[in-house]
């Protein structure tokens, strides 16, 4: 009986201790990283691709079960069964370190053990790719090379805003908002991504859209070229320049109505794209001038005034006011008398309907009250003037 038990306990002890020791597992860690890089660069080494998103899994079903959900033109938005995740830097490289592994039978026992790591890269211009790579325990290596090739084709747009009145670029800040479709044969819902940038005088705007419009074209090399649309208009409480036509054979530069847009097709990488303007609220010019004969003493002294026309007609809108004065000649004791200056300075008119490059405004002169004649006309691009008055 003695015999019996101690056999059966033996027994015991023997599968008590298979148990104990085939539940038992080490714990690794380790790291990885590399470098991602533009699979159509002709540089070398080949340009490095930034802001790439990268995602390391344990466990390749679950990497794959990630990888099967994305729905193309949609951002990529993981589980929370990834273990580790960065995003590459200016030049493509990327490092994630501290992967946690554990093992029940490490090949190199407890002091060592290697396994794969399940990765996912995903950039909005690459689209979502599938790798993996193989890291050893307590060292992180570069041990990632991944060449990703675009799905969406970038063009740098060069935004040049003229003003027509000068022909030279816009000093006025302009807000430009470049809409660009994201439709493709498969994807016809796809909303148009908007970008908008505030511009004085030029800038650049990089834009992005679905490089094929289907399978076909893709495997042809005719790659897309969408029509965009640009809309724009100055940034300012107060508004004094608006959009306008450069129609320079129809002599046509009327003002283009609120809410237009202008559409341009891009075929390249980079592409120039020129908007004009002109202004609405326009700084009177200066002007200067002598009233009477200039040999006339008498002619100091004179308050002379500058009117422009009110909504009936009638020249009763002060544009300025200043008093006569004498001028020596030279180095001789003559002088010249009725001298006046800086009129118009300060002040501005209105007008959103003139078609050609320039504004004009009609003025009269007072002197001491009296209306001079004959009437003056005063040109938006002109910068002064000087005016004889009797």
């Amino acid at each position: 009986m003695y015999k019996t038990f101690f056999k059966k306990f033996a027994g015991i002890l023997t599968l008590t201790a298979s148990l104990f020791f085939t539940s038992c597992y080490s714990v690794f860690n380790g790291g990885t990283g590399g470098m991602i890089v533009d699979a159509e660069s002709t540089s070398v080494p080949k340009r490095g691709i930034a802001n790439v998103d990268i995602y390391a899994y344990t466990d390749c079903g679950t990497r794959d079960s990630d990888f099967d959900s994305w729905e193309e033109g949609t951002v990529f938005s993981p589980s929370d069964t990834y273990y580790g995740h960065t995003t590459t830097d200016a030049e493509g490289s990327f490092v994630i370190s501290n992967i946690v592994w554990k093992e029940n039978k490490p090949d190199f026992g407890k002091d060592a053990d290697y396994t794969t790591i399940y990765l996912i890269y995903y950039h909005e211009n690459y689209g979502l790719t599938k790798d993996s790579t193989v890291i050893t325990s307590d060292s992180t290596n570069d041990t990632v090379y991944a060449e990703l090739t675009a799905i969406k084709k970038t063009t740098l747009l060069t935004i040049n805003i003229y003003d027509v009145s000068t022909a030279n670029l816009s000093s006025e800040n302009v807000l430009v908002s470049v809409s660009v479709p994201q439709t493709t044969d498969t994807l016809t819902t796809a909303k148009a991504k908007v970008y908008e940038q505030l511009i004085t005088g030029n800038g650049t705007i990089s834009v992005s859209y679905p490089r094929w419009k289907n399978a076909e074209a893709k495997a042809n090399g005719i790659e897309n070229t969408p029509e965009i649309s640009i809309y724009y208009y100055q940034s300012s409480d107060t508004l004094s320049w608006k959009a306008c036509k450069n129609d320079i054979a129809a002599n046509d530069y009327s003002f283009l109505p609120n809410g237009f847009k202008i559409n341009k097709q891009i075929t390249n990488t980079a592409y120039s794209i020129s908007l004009y303007g002109k202004h609405t609220l326009i700084n009177f010019p200066t002007v200067n001038g002598i009233y009477g004969n200039p040999a006339t003493a008498a002619n100091d002294g004179v308050i002379i005034s500058m009117k422009s026309k009110d909504s009936a007609n009638n020249f009763t809108i002060d544009r300025g006011e200043t008093t006569t004065y004498a001028e020596a000649l030279g180095t001789t004791s003559q002088q010249s008398h009725g001298n006046f200056q800086g009129l118009g300075t300060g002040y501005s008119w209105f007008d959103d309907s003139y078609t050609a490059k320039y504004s004009t405004t009609d003025i009269q002169f007072f002197a001491n009250g009296s209306a001079l004649t004959p009437v003056k006309t005063l040109r938006s691009d002109v910068a002064s003037y000087n005016f004889i008055l009797n």
